[in-house]
This record gives structure tokens, C-alpha cells and sequence, in this order.
């Protein structure tokens, strides 16, 4: 069934706001989910606006190395955010201390709720769901099955369906809470494995490359994502492929929740678009295979009048002219969002370029 349907159609098997029923569904899981972010977040803030894990330090654009500018596209939990003059790239100026930004992975109250959130059954309906999808993307620019590597696989989900489909996985995760879920779920022999651990330390001494290495909601955590995105390619074969989603910064959504997204936050240093993201791949040796926007949260958007709507795509998409919005708050209006690059969460494949630097 899922073959025969269209892109957009199987991007709404897993988008909670196309779901009738599925955000009731979610409710409590998300209202524990993000008193808890909240609090994560206040705690992880610069010392001076009340953080209490560790300092910081200005950095220069992790993508081209320019100066960051003077002003700021905003400021959040005491934290600019800057566009680089240069590149384009939006990041935060601003970055822990990488002991404690590594230490804030470990058990917390966030880690407790994020994980009865991942365990809940509305949850594991979207999260099966785009795991099919993101698998079905990867293996249709990939030369075929083999080996996958997950880095920070959280409870494993991506890990199972790729076992389905013939995979050899392995799964990385810091955690140990998901870790034990992850484990429980894949099973135990016949070569798949989770380790509990960090990238690429702890892989085994004598893992070989890999076919495929997915990273998802990962890359935008590092203070140097092009450094991450070197080492990861030193782990795939030429032949490999790699499959990141992140969230958009083009996103609707975060672009009208401004300050109040809680995208923009600490522990989210760098931020991409359909633009950056290939450019940043593209200098950590990577050829772009494909890119597109998943995740609507059109009736979160619904909130916000049309007007608004309208004026923030003419801003984020000048070159489109007047859009007229969509009366649907559905299908259609999602269909425009991916369209236009402006959903939620940003996906793509990408190979290692045959000019290697």
C-alpha cells in the first residue's frame, strides 16, 4: 500500500497534525515532555541569565570560520542566534562548554519523560511510520541492503524496521534508558547489536565501513558539525550513504513561534535550511542525492492568522510572489509547506563526494 501512495500521502502516515485524533492522543505524553524541557533548557543557559551546567564561549560560524556578526536574528535563553554574513548559515554565537554539554545527555527528568513519550503507543504509530518512509528514501538512492549504522538511535525504532527490511544494524546512544529499550526491541543475535556510547569512540576496533549511517535529530547538537560529518565519512564506504534529518529552520512553524519554539533552545547550536544543509555537507565531502521537508504541524499553524502565514513566506520565500493560502489547514496546506520547504523537519541523502578533501 505504501508504494502505490504519494510522497505527500506517506509523509501524513506520520505527521500528528494530519492525524484526526492523534495530537489527543499525544497530550499528556507532550504536556510532561515539555514541562520538563523547559526546565532542561533554563538549567542549560549561560551562567549569567541563570544556567547552572557550565560556561561559555563565543565562536565563529562552524561553517566557513567568519566572524559572527554584531546583531542578531534573535535572542533566546540568553543566546543569540546569527545569520553569518558569508555563508548563510544561522547558529547560535554563543556555546557550552562541551564537558557539561555532553554531561546534560545523562539521566534527567527530560530523559525520564522523553522516554515514557518514545514508549507510548500513539508515539511508536508515528515514529514505525517514518522510520518506513525515511528507509524507503534512503534505499532508493542507495546501491542496495547492507550494513546500517544509527547514531543516537534513541529506543531503537529505526533499528527494527531496517532489521525488517534485511539491514545488519548497529545502534549507538549515549543513554542508558534507551539504550535497554532499544535492546529489548531488536532482539539479541544474528549480528545486530545497540552499544551504549559515543561516535566513533566507541564503536568496535574491528567494525568494517558501513553501507549506510543515519543521524537523526544529532547533527544540529554538535558545535562542529562539519568536523562530525568528516568523521562519519570516514566510516562509510565509497559506495555508502547518509541520511540526516534535522529540524528546519525554514520551518513555518518556528518561523511565527519565533522565541516561543522550542527548536530555538540550548543544546541546538546550529541551525539549517534546504540551502545550509547541502553547503554544509558539500564541505565535509558529501555530494547531495536529495533533501525535502517532512512534518507539517499545519494545525499548530492554524493558530496564526492568515496574514502572518503570508507575510512570513513572503519573507522566508520572496522570489514566490503572493501565495494564497490553502482554506484547508490539511492536505493542501501541507502539500504547499513541503512545496516550498518550509516543514517542520528537514530530511536528506547524501553520498561521499569523489572529490574527497
Amino acid at each position: 500500500m505504501v508504494g502505490e501512495m504519494t510522497s505527500l500521502d506517506r509523509r501524513m502516515l506520520f505527521d500528528a497534525g494530519l492525524i484526526p485524533g492523534m495530537r489527543e492522543r499525544l497530550a499528556d505524553g507532550y504536556a510532561r515532555f515539555r514541562t520538563a524541557q523547559a526546565h532542561a533548557i533554563a538549567v542549560a543557559a549561560p551562567p549569567e541569565v541563570g544556567g547552572q551546567l557550565g560556561d561559555y564561549r563565543v565562536r565563529d560560524c562552524p561553517c566557513c570560520g567568519a566572524a559572527p556578526p554584531e546583531e542578531a536574528v534573535l535572542r533566546n535563553h540568553g543566546i543569540d542566534v546569527v545569520t553569518c554574513r558569508e555563508c548563510s548559515l544561522t547558529y547560535s554565537k554563543q556555546v557550552m562548554d562541551e564537558r557539561a554539554d555532553a554531561a546534560r545527555y545523562q539521566a534527567s527528568d527530560l530523559d525520564i519523560e522523553s522516554m515514557r513519550l518514545r514508549c507510548s503507543g500513539p508515539y511508536l504509530e508515528l515514529e514505525s511510520a517514518r522510520a518506513q518512509y525515511y528507509l524507503d528514501c534512503l534505499e532508493q538512492w542507495s546501491p542496495g541492503i547492507g550494513t546500517l549504522l544509527d547514531i543516537g538511535c534513541g529506543t531503537g525504532t529505526t533499528l527494527v524496521e531496517a532489521k525488517a527490511r534485511g539491514w545488519k544494524v548497529l545502534g549507538l546512544e549515549p543513554g542508558n534508558a534507551p539504550v535497554q529499550v532499544a535492546r529489548e526491541r531488536l532482539g539479541e543475535g544474528s549480528g545486530h547489536s545497540v552499544i551504549q556510547g559515543y561516535f566513533p569512540k566507541d564503536l568496535p576496533a574491528d567494525r568494517p565501513l558501513f553501507d549506510a549511517i543515519s543521524i537523526l535529530d544529532v547533527l544540529e547538537h554538535f558545535v562542529d558539525p562539519i568536523g562530525f560529518l568528516k568523521l562519519i565519512r570516514r566510516h562509510l564506504l565509497p559506495s555508502g550513504r547518509l541520511f540526516v534529518q534535522v529540524p528546519n529552520w525554514d520551518s513555518l512553524l518556528v518561523q511565527l513561534e519565533g522565541t516561543a519554539s522550542s527548536v530555538i533552545c540550548t543544546g541546538h547550536w546550529t541551525y539549517f535550511n534546504p540551502t545550509t544543509l547541502p553547503d554544509v555537507l558539500a564541505r565535509a565531502g558529501f555530494d547531495t542525492l536529495h533533501v525535502e521537508t517532512v512534518v507539517s504541524e499545519i494545525d499548530r499553524i492554524a493558530a496564526f492568522s492568515d496574514e502572518a502565514k503570508s507575510a512570513a513566506v513572503g519573507k522566508l520565500r520572496p522570489t514566490e510572489g503572493n501565495i494564497a493560502w490553502p482554506d484547508d489547514n490539511g492536505p493542501q496546506s501541507a502539500a504547499l509547506l513541503h512545496r516550498l520547504g518550509l516543514g517542520y523537519k528537514l530530511i536528506g541523502v547524501f553520498a561521499p563526494s569523489t572529490q574527497r578533501g
